[in-house]
């Protein structure tokens, strides 16, 4: 597959908030203006107003510098009282290293708990657009058959159709519920052009990975 764009590369930390905190410290008046300043966030939250649990606090626009020879990445994060949620549109192992690198340096200096140690679980969201000339169709050649039937009689033969996409199902039932893995042509974009979405509950790379594994497979 031939990467084309990164629309969403999501970390996730789950965690509570509070066990950062285990004395009570107002951290909303050390914590925000210390990523605000080191990470120059443009929009964030207030001191001064309410926060919504349900909608976090959310700080949008940051920069990330990933090494010393990169240029910064663009950072969105929000924080739960249960997690962390970190955006960019590079890679979750950036976006995770964001995480790092602010709980890091935030327990160097304010002498909080290392988040190692709660850190309960890390989940991943990744949503990219690629490019391939692989033909879904051929996972089963007799789906031809219905292409061409729609082909021939929705709106009197004036519409072409193909298979459009793929996608896997975590079970609905599950504890868990994960992002579906799913595989599909864009909206509004002539099939002549072979640009499909793609979303995963996995790593960026391990994303990239598997469309790999499905091009083989349509090879």
């Amino acid at each position: 597959m031939k990467l084309l764009s990164i629309n969403l590369a999501r970390t996730i930390w789950l965690a509570p908030l509070l066990d950062f905190n285990p004395r009570g410290i107002r951290l909303d008046k050390i914590l925000f203006p210390f990523l605000i300043e080191t990470y120059k966030f443009k929009k964030y939250p207030s001191l001064t107003e309410h926060l919504d649990p349900s909608k976090g606090a959310v700080f949008e626009e940051g920069e990330f510098l990933t090494n010393e020879k990169s240029y910064p990445i663009g950072i969105n994060l929000t924080i739960y009282p249960d997690g962390f949620v970190v955006d960019t549109r590079s890679s979750t192992e950036n976006s995770e290293a964001f995480l790092e690198d602010a709980f890091s340096k935030f327990s160097e200096i304010f002498k909080i708990p290392l988040y190692q140690s709660i850190i309960r679980e890390k989940l991943y969201v990744s949503e990219v657009y690629v490019s391939t000339d692989k033909s879904l169709e051929i996972l089963n050649p007799k789906l031809k058959q219905i292409s061409e039937y729609l082909s021939q009689n929705v709106e009197k033969g004036q519409s072409f159709f193909q298979l459009g996409g793929v996608s896997f199902w975590p079970d609905q039932i599950a504890k868990t519920n994960p992002r579906s893995f799913i595989f599909e042509r864009c909206l509004n974009t002539p099939f002549s052009e072979n640009r499909y979405f793609s979303a995963a509950a996995l790593p960026t790379e391990k994303h990239l990975e598997l469309l790999d594994m499905l091009e083989d497979i349509l090879s």
